[in-house]
């Protein structure tokens, strides 16, 4: 992360200076630049992780979700623009729920920055317990994705539903298109309608 490189660099420096002592440094700073990271992400890739986890698991399948893959694009820009993890920017979870037309009886949302291809983000909220939940939703079977940048970070950001109970959007549902490391992911759950809760971040 560039930002922990740059606090190395700058301890570096300073260790140099005090071994000077008191000698006075003639050479002109110089001026480092770091090419941004590349990110891989494939959605059809994640969605076969996650069916292949589940399945693993004796759950059923995802499919991608064109309805859930804007819910989770939505998100990732969010947080991207004001660079911040959170499930309530751009309002509360299931304020976001209902603004997009998503049936809240059971859906589910995970965040995350820091990681740079689609599997490092899934195997991250994996090994986060309360993030595995959403991803092991019983009777889940609709799956989104989106990434946003903001410099360095990428934020992450995924929904994950049972089938839609509301007639419109069973009418809309069907298949979608082809983000410091994170310590703390976090996510949010609706099973029943009720929240689930915030964690990390």
């Amino acid at each position: 992360m560039s930002r922990m490189r740059v606090a190395a660099a700058a301890f570096l420096v300073l260790g140099v200076a005090l071994g000077l002592g008191g000698c006075a440094l003639t050479q002109k700073p110089e001026t480092v630049s770091y090419q941004r990271r590349p990110v891989s992400f494939n959605p059809a890739q994640a969605r076969d992780w996650l069916t292949q986890y589940r399945q693993s698991k004796g759950l059923t399948a995802v499919a991608l979700d064109s309805r859930l893959t804007a819910f989770a694009q939505n998100q990732a820009n969010a947080m991207a623009s004001a660079n911040q993890l959170s499930h309530s920017i751009g309002g509360s979870f299931f304020t976001r729920v209902k603004s997009a037309g998503l049936d809240d009886s059971k859906i589910g949302e995970n965040v995350s920055y820091g990681t740079y291809t689609d599997l490092d983000a899934m195997k991250q909220w994996k090994n986060s317990p309360e993030h595995d939940e959403n991803l092991l939703m019983p009777g889940a079977t609709r799956f989104g994705i989106a990434i946003a940048r903001a410099g360095e970070r990428v934020y992450w950001a995924m929904a994950v539903a049972g089938e839609p109970s509301r007639p419109e959007e069973a009418q809309a549902f069907g298949a979608g298109p082809v983000v410091r490391v994170v310590r703390r992911p976090t996510r949010v759950k609706s099973s029943g309608g009720l929240f689930g809760g915030l964690f990390g971040g």
